[in-house]
């Protein structure tokens, strides 16, 4: 056993004289002969910044911050927000105006919003339209809302009316007047408002008709009633 111990104790005398390890030099990094130069971009020369993800339409701007938004967009942001408008719907329309699916200004958005509040509907309810027609809040208030509104009133709609109707019909403002007035038109989408009487009492029901210009009412099977024509 003491033999034993002794060779341990050589072996181990023998790990210790061994030549320590060379410490390594320091590599010079091929990267700092590597010049880099930046020019700088022309005055003139504009960054589009666009989304690669399939599916989605190129951003309709330029910022050299992409996470901050353009300042005509975060003006209509601070509009609605100033007007009580609940977040996720002022996101959703940031993100179509972001997206170019609406086009529009603070001055554009706050026109549509004072001239709706005119007819009569309140806030919540003109968030709640323009969460449903994209548009809405990029239309000119005097040529496309007024005069659909000035045309529900000629077909005999009341004024107290136009609030609900509009209300349960937030995409008619997409619609034009028809060169004769007796009618909305989108491409060959049509619409007109009836006014007509519902019992013995002498109450009255507004009627809002869609249909397709060249579309037949009296020849198929089943076909629902024709508009009724303007007086």
């Amino acid at each position: 056993m003491l033999v034993g111990r002794q060779g341990l104790g050589v072996a181990c005398s023998s790990r210790t004289q061994s030549k320590p390890f060379a410490k390594p030099q320091p590599v010079q990094s091929q990267r700092a002969s590597i010049v880099v130069r930046v020019t700088q971009q022309s005055p003139d020369t504009k960054t589009v910044i666009t989304k690669t993800t399939p599916g989605e339409l190129p951003l309709p701007w330029s910022e050299k911050d992409p996470y901050k938004l353009p300042s005509s967009i975060e003006k209509v942001q601070r509009m609605l927000f100033s007007l009580g408008w609940e977040k996720p719907w002022i996101e959703q329309i940031v993100d179509r105006t972001m997206k170019g699916m609406l086009r529009t200004t603070e001055e554009r958005a706050k026109g549509v919003i004072d001239y709706l509040a005119s007819v009569g509907l309140k806030q919540d309810e003109i968030c709640n339209m323009a969460s449903i027609s994209v548009v809405l809040l990029g239309l000119n208030p005097e040529t496309r809302l007024k005069s659909v509104v000035d045309y529900l009133k000629r077909r005999g709609v009341p004024d107290s009316g136009v609030p609900d109707l509009v209300l349960k019909h937030p995409r008619i403002f997409e619609y034009k007047l028809s060169a004769d007035g007796s009618e909305l038109v989108k491409g060959r989408a049509r619409i007109q408002v009836d006014v007509v009487p519902v019992g013995t009492d002498g109450e009255k029901a507004c009627a809002v008709n869609y249909f397709r210009e060249g579309a037949s009412f009296m020849e198929a099977p089943v076909s629902p009633v024709g508009p009724v024509r303007a007086p």
